[in-house]
């Protein structure tokens, strides 16, 4: 991993000179608390892109067959990265953001349960 310290610059002004990037993904702790709000984590122009849709994933668009969290893990197992106690906890891997569609995949709802709350899953 390549690690340059850069000089001070907020956060959001960061965000803005680089809005014109590729694929731009800003994880903000606005909080100025010491140990919940200690790092925002900035990102573009990925080396790749990790996609799903209706329950399909693909990858630099290429089309995956098997479950969309299986999936991610072995790709993303491909690129380890030895921890660094001098950086912050996060230090590679996803960043991106999950559709509300996507709980039906972390979350197991009987069907039951599915019917009662109607088509949309709301009440």
């Amino acid at each position: 991993m390549y690690v340059r310290e850069l000089q001070w610059v907020e956060p959001v002004t960061a965000m803005r000179r680089l809005g014109h990037r590729s694929h731009l993904t800003f994880l903000d702790s606005a909080a100025r608390h010491e140990l919940l709000g200690r790092y925002s984590y900035l990102t573009c122009d990925p080396f790749s892109t990790y996609r799903v849709a209706n329950g399909q994933a693909s990858w630099n668009g290429l089309t995956l067959e098997a479950d969309p969290w299986k999936v991610l893990r072995t790709l993303l197992a491909k690129y380890p990265q030895e921890h660094r106690p001098d950086l912050p906890p996060f230090q590679g891997g996803a960043a991106g953001y999950l559709a509300y569609d996507m709980n039906r995949t972390l979350e197991r709802l009987s069907a039951e349960l599915c019917g009662k709350l109607g088509d949309d899953g709301m009440r």
